[in-house]
């Protein structure tokens, strides 16, 4: 007897060997052409077959690109760089091809919750979005809200008493009642591993990660309340040298010096007062980077400091603790790099910065006049030649006043000023931010995001108008759920005939072929309206009419520009709020203190009077 179970084992290897090809394929054209949409590609590679397939679609596209992409193109908000491997994102799951078992799943699951609408419905808005569930739910609640079922029972919900009508509610999550009486959500049952695990992870686990962060709060207070409550009755309270409070012994830290006793409360509204207010100056002692004693008894001598570990402990177990802390750490961080003066590369969206080190070949440097602007480089060499006996002096005066050693020599000014023009002029443009929380891949020239090819100062309004444009087309497009092929209609009726031969509703997506029904024309209102508009006989699609595509292509505009002002907030505000935005703010106004010393006016003058380029190779070699 043959061994069917080694042929079905045959044949899934076979499948998950096809399927991973076309992943590695489609994770390759997304590299090689960045600016164009996945689906696109997904399109290209199910219409190609054979082992030629990637040159088949790579030599389509390089040829007929227009043809293809039909406008399908990535939003300049998110391009991505070609040239660097490591700087390209991994495709989500979303974009990628999904197995046959998810789809089925993922389609049995959408037909249940959405039962008003036709399995043919469900089939186009699922083409449309790779299959994915989360994607294509929002579709069909918006296709399912137009019909008279939801009105009723829209209706009828307003006078039920489950709570479950939050972004929590999906069709396949039910709610149960457990022992303590708290409601649980339990996930149903679909049939497909891949689906159960992605609604556990996008659905399940952040209502999971929120209570237990609020039972955590709950029970910390708790604690706290009965070790206080412990701690009287046993008369061991301490009392706090700042507010005179008494308080227990786990949320208390003393000063270095004199042993002053701070509770918690007072260090962690000290911290927020030095950061928030107007104290940074007298209460952060900013040579050791800790927080100066707060005790009264400190301003008549107490040069003590909270150390650093109680005072990171205080400020932890404060609500907003985390953010507090992280922004302590960043403002002393700007501190420290501002006196240090050395040359750095920030970030724009996030406080990361690097120090500006190129290294370049003994002798490849050369100099010389900077003639973009002649009369601006005469005017500054005859300042600098006027300003040097100045300077001259000024710097031996600094000598002969101050301690020996501590104002730079004139020489070593100069090759500063000299070290910074190189390294401003030879670096490169692109910026890969290496901070974990931020990885942003900016231009140096003109601080925004990096995209292939870059444009530098490229106009906003064009920035905007490619995404609004991209945003409506995306609103318009319809894709067949039988051969996948996405298509949007310009003119004539809304009963659609794909290059297939499968037959469609321009309007519902619902099928009106055979294997469908087999509506045809039927599916479409019959009745007659002297004026047009829209039908009150009756609730089925208008045949020529699309009432709802200039409301589509509108809310879709409106909505991808709201995004994208968002963003542009976030780029302005690189913070993100107002308190990060002062601790730039104080680094950049030491910042341009220190560019307005002597050493910076003589970068200015270098800046303005030389340039600097490397010498090839071959003629350093005499070659």
């Amino acid at each position: 007897m043959p061994n069917l179970n080694a042929g079905l084992d045959s044949q899934d290897a076979e499948y998950e060997n096809h399927l991973a090809g076309l992943n590695t394929e489609l994770d390759v054209l997304v590299k090689v052409f960045p600016n164009v949409l996945p689906e696109v590609f997904r399109e290209m590679l199910l219409r190609f077959d054979g082992e030629s397939r990637l040159e088949l679609v790579v030599n389509q596209l390089l040829n007929y690109e227009t043809l293809w992409v039909k406008g399908r193109w990535r939003p300049q908000s998110e391009h991505v760089d070609a040239s660097d491997a490591n700087a390209l994102p991994d495709l989500p799951e979303t974009d990628l091809f999904r197995r046959n078992s998810y789809k089925w799943a993922v389609k049995a699951a959408l037909i249940r919750e959405f039962k008003s609408l036709s399995k043919s419905t469900v089939k186009a808005v699922l083409a449309e979005q790779n299959h994915s569930y989360h994607l294509a739910r929002p579709v069909l609640q918006d296709i399912a809200s137009k019909s008279w079922r939801h009105s009723i029972n829209k209706f009828f919900a307003k006078w039920s008493k489950r709570g479950d009508d939050g972004p929590e509610k999906q069709g396949l999550i039910r709610w149960t009642k457990s022992v303590d009486g708290t409601r649980v959500p339990i996930l149903k049952a679909t049939g497909d591993a891949e689906l159960d695990h992605e609604l556990h992870q996008t659905v399940l686990a952040p209502i999971y990660a929120r209570v237990k962060a609020q039972q955590e709060a709950h029970d910390w207070d708790l604690a706290i309340q009965i070790n206080q409550e412990q701690a009287e009755n046993g008369d061991a309270l301490f009392e706090c040298a700042c507010c005179f409070s008494a308080t227990t012994f786990e949320r208390i830290a003393t000063c270095s010096a004199s042993t002053h006793i701070i509770c918690f409360s007072c260090i962690f509204r000290s911290v927020s007062e030095a950061l928030f207010g107007q104290s940074w100056a007298r209460g952060i002692d900013h040579d050791r980077g800790l927080l100066r004693c707060v005790a009264p008894a400190a301003h008549d001598g107490c040069e003590g400091c909270i150390p650093q570990n109680a005072a990171q402990r205080a400020i932890y177990q404060s609500k907003g603790g985390s953010q507090v802390w992280l922004r302590l750490q960043s403002r002393l961080t700007e501190e420290a790099l501002a006196k240090t003066q050395l040359p750095l590369v920030r970030c724009p969206v996030c406080s990361y910065a690097e120090v500006m080190d190129l290294y370049l070949p003994p002798g490849s440097i050369r100099y010389r006049l900077n003639m973009k602007k002649p009369l601006r480089t005469l005017g500054c060499l005859f300042l600098g030649l006027a300003l040097a006996p100045l300077l001259y002096a000024y710097l031996l005066s600094s000598h002969l006043i101050f301690e020996f050693g501590t104002t730079p020599s004139p020489l070593s000014i100069v090759q500063t000023a000299l070290s910074r023009l190189v390294n401003t002029s030879q670096s490169p443009t692109r910026f890969q931010c290496r901070s974990p929380t931020c990885s942003a891949l900016t231009c140096m020239t003109c601080s925004k995001p990096w995209r292939d090819p870059h444009i530098c100062f490229e106009s906003a309004a064009v920035e905007l108008r490619t995404t609004i444009e991209a945003a409506r087309t995306a609103a318009l497009k319809r894709t067949c759920p039988k051969c996948h092929l996405a298509f949007i209609k310009d003119s004539g009726c809304n009963k659609l005939t794909c290059t297939c031969g499968y037959t469609m509703c321009y309007v519902c997506r619902q099928g009106l072929g055979p294997s469908e029904g087999g509506e045809g024309y039927a599916h479409f209102c019959q009745h007659f309206r002297l004026y047009g508009g829209k039908c009150e006989e009756c609730e089925k699609c208008d045949l020529y009419r699309d009432e709802d595509k200039d409301e589509a292509v509108r809310t879709a505009g409106m909505e991808a520009e709201r995004e994208w002002r968002e963003k542009q907030v976030l780029k302005t505000d690189t913070q993100g709020t107002g308190s990060e935005k002062q601790d730039r703010g104080v680094a950049d106004e030491k910042r341009k203190s220190n560019e307005w010393g002597v050493q910076g006016l003589v970068d200015w003058l270098v800046r303005n009077v030389l340039t600097c380029y490397v010498q090839p190779q071959e003629t350093r070699n005499g070659g």
